[in-house]
This record gives C-alpha cells, structure tokens and sequence, in this order.
C-alpha cells in the first residue's frame, strides 16, 4: 500500500535523526520544545502528551517543515466546550493556536489528533496555504497515524467521489463523509516526498476550487434556444449563484413587475424571501429541468436556510444543492424569460437605480448596456466569508422583445466585476448579431396537425397564452402535408391564432436559413452558398407581408420551401450569417421587400395551355389577352385583359397557377384555342440564380460578387 511504504520510508530517516541527536541533546530540545508548544489547563500535567507534541514537531522539522519556535510559540488550549466540534473530531487549529478535546473517543487517540492538528499549524508556516483544503487534510491524515489498521478499506466508488469532487469545487467545509472518502484515497494514492505538493494524481481526480477553474460565456438565440457563439470554460458545472433568482421570480403566480424587476436588479433576497406565499414549486422545478446535477428541488423548501438555497445561496451543509454547466444554464434562464416576460422588463434598469447591482461599474460599459436595450442580472458565488469564487453575468437583448440571451462566468470574480469583459464582446456582437436580423416567423402547413407538435420526452412543454415552447427549444412534428417531410423537426415558439386557423413558427433566422437551404439548394457549397443564405435571411426577416394578419413567412414555394429540420440530419448550431452580406443586400434591395432567387438554368422550355384551360384557372369566361411587363422596380408581372377589365398578377404567382417551370419569357396566342409560354430554367427567372452562383463561385467570384451580378441590375 502507498500510505504504508510512505511511512515505512520516514521511520528510518526519523529514527536516525533521534540517534544522531543523542540523549543530552534530545534534552535541550525537550527545554526548546517547552517554550515552542505552550500547553494551557488541565494539558500542561500531561507528560505524554507534551512528549508526543514534542516528536512530531522533530518529525516535521526532518521532513523540511517550519515549526514553531520560542519565538514564534505555538499554543494548545483545552476546549472549553463541545459546541465547536462534532462526534467525531477531537481538536480544531487556528494559526498559532490548537484547541484539544479533554476525552477522547477510543478510536482516536490523542497523540493522534495533536499529530493532526500540528501539521496544519506546520502547513500553514511553511506553505503559504498553496496546498488546497482537501490536500492538506489528507496529508494530515497521513502523518497523524490516524489510517493506521484501515489499510484493508476499498477506494470510494463513483458517487462517493462525485459528492466530494463537488464540494472542493464549490469551496464547501469539508463534513465528515468527505474527510472518509479522503482517508481512504489516501490509502490508495503515493505521496511526494517533497513538502507542500500535491499528488499529480490526485489533483487530476479531484479537481480545483472555483478559484482555480476556468471562465467561459454562452450566446444563444433566446426565441429558438440555437447556441450561436460560446468562449473559455462551458462544461464545467457550477452555481449559478443569484441567477437562481430569475427562474424563482418566473415560479411566482402574481407580482408587480417594476417592483420585482427592481428587486432583482438589487439582488435582494430578503425581499425575494417576503414573496413565498406566491410562490409555485412545481413550475420552478419544471424551470430548473434541463439541469441535470442537482437535488436542490427533490424536497420542498421548509427552513430559511432552503429557501435561501432556493435563491442561490449556501445550502445548511456549507454547499450547493445545484450545479449548471453554462449551457444548461441558458436553457433555464431562457425558459424563465419566456414564461414570465414581463416581469423581466425592468431589468433594463439595472446600473441606472442606485440599489442595482451594476450601479458601480464603468460608465461606457453602462452605455454599451444600454445601446442594446439589455435585460441584465449578476449573480456571485462566494465563500464562507464572504469572499467571490465566481460571478455570473446575464444579459438578453433588446428589452421590448428579446431575442437574444448570454450568460458570462468568470472566477474569482463578482457578477457586477464581469460588466467589463463582457460589454467589450457585446460590442462584437452588437455588429455581428443585429437584432433585426435574427428571428423569423413562419406561418406553417395548415394540414399539419398541432397535435403533432411534441416535445421530447425530456424537454418539458410550457405555454403562455396562444404560445408554446420547450426547455430545450425543438419541437418533433408529423405532417401529412403534400411536399412536407413526414417527420421533421423545427425549433422556437409555436402560436396559434385565437381562431385556432393560423399556426406559426417563430424560430432564428439561421435555422430557418439552415431548413431552406436543405430544401432549395442542399448540395450548393462554398461562396454561392454563404450568398444564397444571405438571401433567404434578409428575406426571412422582412417576410410578415406574405401573411399580413400573422406577420409571417408562408413555408410554401411562393416565399420559400421551409421544411423544418430532417430529424436525422446534424445537430442544430455553428454557422452564422455574414453580417457584411446582409448589410449589402440592404443596399441592393433599393425599395424591394424580397429577394427572388430561382434554380436557374439556361434549358429551354415551352408549354402550350388550351384556352379552357387558362379560363378555368383563373375563373374567367373570356381572357382576350396576356402579357408580360417589367416595372421600375425590376419586379415582373403579367397582365390579364377581359371583356370588361383587367387583372394584373405577379409573374411568380401566374408561373405557379399554371406549374411552368419559370417565369415565361415570352407568350404567345397560339391559334385561337391555345397559348404558348417560352422560357429558360427552373424559377421565377429574376433575382439570384442557383446554378449561375455555382458557376460564378467556381469561377472564384465571392459571395459578394455573386450578389452583386444577381441584384444590381
């Protein structure tokens, strides 16, 4: 066993010291030992003891240790009561000073609870606390003798280690299980001969404290819950700290919401606490689902000390009864936001009111808060006494109808602390991630059963009003719908219109872009590729006229084939649209509302269309002329003449009546029973050509270029 060999090798090396030493000279330091280690009370008549004090001090000192000194003196009292230690601990230190229970338990005798405890003290002289808690108890195990006859115990198993893993990482006390688990590894494990060194063995197991662990953020869109940009650190769970208060704020049935905005933004718990009696367990514990490493919800809050764990705060053992990975985060905070949106509004306001907690913090970084209309919320997670492990920080943006949420962590470090680092990335991405640009609604098939709309079986369902969504964004759909996948998934918030006729999507623009793609042009690439989804962006978030009463996209091909997502295709995520590309077709668009982009092609066509035909088509009894026109604006229609008026259609809409494969170029009276239509490729025949972008792309133009050959005409 490595505890074994470890202290098979320091007997030799001690017993030689006491050789080397003599017996005259082991008086002197007997005399030195007497002034080093001051015993007080009933411990200053006990020999033994003070002759055990003075051997592991000589111990100490061979294996490279400070120890104490006549100068320095060290100070052992007897406890005066009970009330400071457990069942099971004998002693507790405080630099320069050791406090002794007076009787022992049986099976932990003094000598080796003094041995304990002055190693501590020696620790704490010689290595500048650079050994975190859990090292430092375990070595001290080790050099007490107190794992003497338990060399036959098994290592811990994987929940044991977790439950410890979890408490050095959030800086909690360590209880008696903990300091178990550690005896036991230290069973296990070598040690390194040199003093004040951890085990690299160990230290891999076991982990750091939050001081010591890494920073990170998460963007996401908040409508769809699609991660669009992540930095540092985002697996490691962690508290959220005060952040638990945005998912208990959103478990109130009632509230007024610039009050309660004006709490949060405070951070005051106190007054959280007042609000109990309004209070819905099972929609916070519905909130905190996607999180799945914690217990804090397996039981209702009873004492002070559970509902302030409710808010964040320690729970009654020193720890946390929840940890989040910063993703899941996100996704709870984001259900939060949704379910009760307006009791957040007023978070705008956090840094302006004098009791917020971002009121201190740079000037310019509050500007930047403000120019993007952000809802924000800090929360700390701090130790014992008081100092910051690790900060949280909450923004989602624009406040009126937020559609995008981050979440920043960083440690060693307060919420309002972050304000700093994040509002220079948030000037990145207030130019890469226009709010205009960013979500889309969908007006989808109307033979697509709502009853179809199901979550995942671990993604809990919320609605609010008309809306529903999901905590982790995507919905699987059935759809008997001709030309519609049968399974399919789309991800963002389902509403459906009081009538119970109009059902909508509202999801991001780039799972929208990603759906279309798969739909109109899966196997275009490279340039033509990244231009054509500028495209159906830009198109998407300026679609509402194509359903007025909804203000939404159709997911037909007269806007753009939208199919949701294949279920079997690649998890949502990753790309983005070019920013540049979209401000560009805002300049090429001119007064345009859409962007028309076709197959294209330069095949030949024709088709000959009986008059009855046309005339049942349109529900005229008499059509005595057709023709095409182009106006001003670029945009093609064609002209219908009747006996008594006129009708002028979109050449888009009068191309898809009739199922030609273009817009026609030319048509003609045939004879007097028929019409021809000529045209060339596949599409509308006006904006962006699919299978011309693929050649100019492989010509080496950009997408730029490609949009330019395609709209600036």
């Amino acid at each position: 066993m490595a505890l074994v060999s470890g202290l098979v090798a320091l007997v030799p090396a001690i017993a030689s010291i006491r050789r080397a030493l003599g017996r005259s000279f082991r008086s002197r330091c007997c005399f030195d030992a007497g002034a080093a280690i001051l015993f007080f009370g009933a411990l200053a008549q006990q020999p033994a003891l003070q002759s055990d004090a003075y051997q592991a001090i000589q111990e100490l000192a061979a294996l490279g240790y400070r120890i104490p000194s006549a100068e320095a003196p060290l100070r052992v009292f007897p406890a005066l009561t009970d009330t400071e230690f457990s069942g099971r601990h004998a002693g507790a230190w405080r630099p320069g000073s050791i406090y002794l229970r007076d009787r022992t338990q049986t099976d932990f005798p003094a000598r080796a609870y003094l041995r304990h405890e002055l190693f501590h003290e020696a620790s704490y002289r010689s290595c500048n606390r650079r050994l975190p808690e859990w090292a430092e108890e375990m070595a001290a195990m080790r050099f007490s003798g107190e794992l003497a006859g338990r060399e036959q115990e098994p290592q811990p198993n994987t929940t044991e280690l977790e439950d410890l893993i979890s408490h050095i990482r959030q800086n909690s006390p360590l209880n008696q299980r903990d300091r178990d688990v550690l005896g036991r590894l230290a069973l296990h494990y070598p040690w390194p001969a040199e003093i004040c060194q951890v085990p690299e063995t160990l230290s891999r197991l076991l982990g750091a404290p939050f001081a010591a662990a890494g920073s990170g953020y998460v963007l996401a869109n908040l409508i769809s819950g699609r991660i669009l940009e992540t930095g540092g650190d985002i697996a490691t769970p962690m508290p959220p700290g005060s952040l638990l208060k945005i998912p208990y704020a959103a478990a109130l049935n009632q509230a007024n919401p610039q009050v309660l905005a004006d709490e949060l933004a405070a951070s005051d718990t106190g007054q959280l606490l007042l609000r109990r009696a309004a209070f819905r367990p099972e929609r916070y514990r519905l909130l905190l689902s996607p999180i799945k490493q914690q217990s804090l919800t397996q039981q209702a809050p009873v004492t002070e000390r559970d509902w302030r764990a409710y808010l964040g705060e320690r729970g009654g053992d020193g720890g946390f009864a929840l940890e989040a990975s910063l993703p899941e985060l996100v996704l709870t905070l984001r259900a939060a936001l949704l379910s009760q949106p307006d009791y957040f509004k007023g978070l705008v306001r956090n840094g302006a009111n004098p009791n917020s907690t971002l009121v201190g913090i740079n000037s310019a970084d509050k500007r930047t808060f403000r120019e993007l209309k952000a809802l924000t919320k800090t929360g700390t997670v701090s130790s014992s006494d008081g100092q910051p492990l690790i900060g949280h920080l909450m923004l989602a943006w624009p406040a009126e109808h937020p559609v995008y949420l981050a979440v920043f962590r960083q440690s060693g470090s307060s919420g309002a602390a972050i304000a700093a680092k994040a509002a220079g990335v948030l000037r990145d991405w207030q130019r890469r991630f226009p709010p205009r640009y960013a979500a889309v609604r969908v007006h989808l098939l109307s033979a697509t059963d709502p009853a179809s709309w199901q979550a995942d079986s671990d993604c809990p369902e919320l609605e609010t009003g008309s809306a529903r969504f999901n905590l982790c964004g995507t919905f699987y759909v059935t759809s008997t719908a001709r030309g519609s996948r049968s399974e399919r998934q789309v991800s963002g918030i389902l509403q459906q219109s009081a009538a119970g006729s109009a059902k909508v999507l509202e999801t991001d623009a780039d799972s929208y872009a990603d759906a279309v793609m798969a739909a109109e042009a899966q196997q275009l690439k490279g340039e033509a590729r990244e231009a054509l989804r500028a495209v159906i962006v830009w198109n998407g978030s300026r679609g509402g006229h194509r359903h007025p009463e909804s203000r939404s996209l159709c997911d037909t091909t007269h806007c753009m084939v939208f199919l949701g997502e294949d279920v079997r295709g690649p998890s949502r995520g990753g790309h983005t649209t070019d920013p540049k590309l979209l401000g560009l077709l805002d300049e090429l668009a001119a007064n345009r509302d859409w962007l028309p982009f076709a197959n294209g092609g330069a095949q030949h066509w024709q088709r000959q269309i009986p008059i009855a035909e046309l005339q049942r088509l349109f529900a005229e009894a008499h059509i005595l002329e057709i023709r095409r026109e182009r106006r001003k604006d670029g945009a093609l229609y064609v002209r219908l003449v009747y006996a008594d008026n006129d009708e002028t259609v979109s050449c888009e809409i009068f191309r898809n009546t009739l199922k030609l494969p273009s817009c026609p170029d030319s048509i003609q009276a045939a004879d007097n029973q028929s019409w021809l239509f000529q045209g060339i490729g596949a599409g509308h025949g006006e904006g962006l050509s699919i299978e011309t972008a693929s050649e100019l792309a492989e010509a080496g133009r950009s997408a730029e270029q490609i949009l330019r050959d395609a709209y600036a005409k």
